[in-house]
């Protein structure tokens, strides 16, 4: 299994770093790249018109080591195929969305509802898949206790589609400067693999070194964004990865950075509809503590104004420090 680990990973990264390099060239050539919305950073509309969709490069990566995996580990094809349907499904959608937005101009892809409808449909097959597909008992880990939570069927429904959506969703708001969605994903993933079994070794191998190789032109300054074409593929290869793991209720820690995005909006939203004004400069999370230009957003945490690089390092930090709680409340009571 360490050998197939390996050479997936191998396979992986080099096909990705690769693709990653055409799809810049090839945009570049053709003068398409990222339209950058006006009510952001202004510090962002240099970024205008870089290259985008570069999940596709991850995918590329990713789906070469699928025949590796197939024929050289019968015990994971079941696995495979719900790794496939979770992170190439909602990639999928995420490549519409892209594709449209590229075609009409001004970042006008599918709006918030199709969005939704269609990944609340995938995870519906997502879910009925995984009980046809493979034996997950119906048990939860319970964080900081040798306990686990006993989780009816009736339920596992609406918590996987929630983790799914919820998930796929928070990485997407994540994905605003240059190597945080993905670095974050690619330590979620790490932390995930310090608690897999050996089925599922292979793809988390496959995905961290696929990240690498994305990463290497991502990372600041970067010259190639993930589009929702990699920020809903990594997003849904993380939520499978939960619900594979039985690992649910350790998401909001493993997936600490994303969770904090995310609580982000919806407390900036709630706030401004209540009140009037607004506890961050601009949500998601990233964007406060950037340059505000000048402009008085009318909020009420203090001016913070720091370089995207040190952004990008500190989140990345605190989200390392996140999971590695949640080691400690997966192992910990053990000690």
């Amino acid at each position: 299994m360490v050998k197939i680990a390996l050479f997936s990973g191998l396979i992986s990264f080099f096909l990705t770093l690769a693709s990653s390099k055409i799809i810049i060239s090839l945009m570049k050539s053709r003068e398409i790249g990222q339209y950058i919305r006006n009510w952001g950073p202004k510090v962002h509309e240099h970024k205008s018109g870089t290259p985008t969709m570069g999940g596709l490069a991850i995918l590329f990566g990713l789906g070469a080591t699928v025949p590796l995996i197939w024929f050289y580990s019968p015990a994971s094809r079941n696995y495979l195929f719900l790794f496939l349907l979770g992170t190439f499904g909602f990639g999928a959608i995420g490549f519409v969305d892209d594709l449209m937005s590229l075609l009409r101009g001004k970042a006008k892809g599918l709006t918030p509802g199709g969005k939704l409808v269609a990944q609340i449909g995938l995870g519906l097959i997502f879910v009925y898949l995984t009980f046809q597909l493979v034996e997950l008992p119906n048990q939860l880990i319970l964080p900081y206790s040798s306990l686990t939570l006993l989780v009816p069927p009736s339920l596992f429904y609406p918590l996987t589609i929630i983790i799914l959506v919820g998930t796929v969703n928070a990485v997407n708001l994540t994905d605003g400067l240059d190597g945080l969605a993905g670095g974050g994903v690619l330590i979620s993933v790490l932390g995930f693999l310090a608690i897999s079994g050996a089925t599922e070794i292979p793809f988390f191998s496959a995905l961290i070194a696929g990240t690498l190789g994305f990463l290497w032109y991502n990372f600041y300054p970067a010259r190639i964004f993930m589009g929702d074409t990699g920020a809903f593929a990594l997003g849904g290869f993380l939520a499978t990865a939960a619900v594979v793991t039985r690992a649910e209720l350790l998401l909001p820690l493993f997936g600490g950075l994303f969770v904090l995005e995310t609580l982000s909006v919806i407390i900036q939203v709630s706030c401004y509809r209540l009140s009037g004004k607004r506890i961050f400069k601009i949500s998601p999370l990233h964007h406060h503590f950037e340059s505000a230009d000048g402009i008085d957003y009318g909020y009420l945490l203090p001016k913070i104004e720091w370089e995207e690089t040190t952004i990008t390092t500190r989140l990345l930090i605190i989200h390392t420090i996140m999971i590695g709680i949640g080691l400690f409340g997966y192992y910990g009571w053990a000690v």
